[in-house]
């Protein structure tokens, strides 16, 4: 508040923030100096809170940046379940590699093996993304999201997208398979469970320190047949 003249114009600056957000709280503070747990882990992203104040939070953004023909937009929805390892690797990806062109992408993701909505947005190479409520038991768990930005490869953001679904194949290794896990180094283990906490396998390391480990994703760099000496 350094910078205003007086109340009256601190009211004004208050009262167009509220038009943006009214959901968002208001902090007043000198020379930017203000106590960290006032802005982190504060949980402010919540879907439902979102949506009362941007209904169109999901829907499919044809009719926004029409001003400019270099701007874009394209939404998939796919009615299978995702990755949230794979997901979280492509998007990372995404946005060191072309983050500058990225206006802003939003979207809810039904994880596999997981209860809850995966919810997440970005601008640029910002991104913040949470487990944000359970899927309703009648509820439908599709997964969809939004991208807007420049110059953007329509078909590249497609198909990396669809690249982290979980598709009907079934994973290599049943429980009680003795597998080797890679844990900074290869370790024997057991497999315990199938799709646990969003990994792919939970395996108990059979070298006697009675530790466990997650494999997120089913391929060889996590997991790998046990070998036979």
């Amino acid at each position: 508040v350094d910078l205003a003249k007086d109340e009256e114009e601190l009211k004004t600056i208050e009262g167009r923030l509220k038009k943006i957000n009214p959901q968002a709280p208001i902090l007043r503070c000198n020379y930017s100096k203000i106590h960290p747990k006032e802005i982190l882990n504060v949980g402010a992203f919540d879907l439902k809170r979102v949506l009362e104040f941007e209904p169109e939070f999901l829907d499919d953004p044809d009719a926004e940046h029409q001003h400019d023909s270099r701007v874009q937009s394209t939404s998939v929805k796919v009615s299978e379940e995702v990755n949230i390892a794979m997901l979280e690797n492509w998007i990372e990806r995404l946005i060191t590699q072309d983050g500058a062109n990225l206006y802003r992408y939003k979207g809810v993701m039904a994880v596999k093996g997981m209860d809850q909505k995966f919810v997440f947005q970005g601008v640029g190479m910002l991104f913040t993304g949470n487990f944000e409520g359970k899927w309703k038991p009648d509820e439908k768990r599709d997964s969809r999201f939004v991208f807007i930005g420049k110059d953007l490869d329509i078909e590249f953001l497609k198909a990396g997208f669809r690249a982290c679904v979980v598709t009907g194949n079934k994973l290599r290794f049943e429980v009680g398979t003795k597998v080797e896990a890679n844990t900074g180094k290869w370790i024997e283990g057991t497999i315990m469970k199938q799709w646990d906490d969003g990994n792919a396998y939970l395996i108990k390391l059979d070298d006697g320190s009675g530790l466990e480990c997650w494999a997120p994703i089913d391929t060889n760099h996590y997991v790998r047949p046990r070998t036979i000496a």
